[in-house]
């Protein structure tokens, strides 16, 4: 019975992985979209910036983060199985999860490039 038991909260485990990981490559072509229109937009308005080599490091530093909070709801489904045995049934908000944090990461990407070219000059 213990086997059986760990067994299927094994499969839960790999289920949410799978479900997440499928899911990854949308999350990260809105947010580098967005990120991308944020540059051309800021560059647009402020004529006197250009983009130089050394902001692609800032593009990854910022693709990197925002996969590393992505990540987080994989997380919290892993804890939810694996220590509370599913009893807060975290698989239910997915798709919430999933659309509020691809939501606040296009628009911090988007915010974040676009004022970093347009309001660069300033500092």
């Amino acid at each position: 019975m213990h086997k059986e038991l760990k067994s299927i909260k094994s499969e839960k485990i790999i289920d949410g992985i799978k479900w997440w990981e499928s899911k990854r490559w949308v999350f990260n072509l809105l947010v580098g979209l967005s990120g991308v229109l944020g540059i051309v937009k800021g560059i647009y308005v402020a004529a006197e910036n250009i983009f130089v080599i050394s902001d692609i490091f800032g593009i990854i530093l910022l693709g990197i983060i925002a996969n590393i909070f992505y990540s987080s709801g994989i997380l919290v489904e892993i804890f939810d199985n694996y220590y509370f045995n599913n009893k807060l049934k975290m698989e239910r908000f997915r798709v919430i999860f999933l659309i509020l944090g691809c939501l606040l990461c296009c628009i911090y990407a988007y915010l974040s490039t676009y004022f970093y070219y347009n309001l660069s000059f300033q500092w």
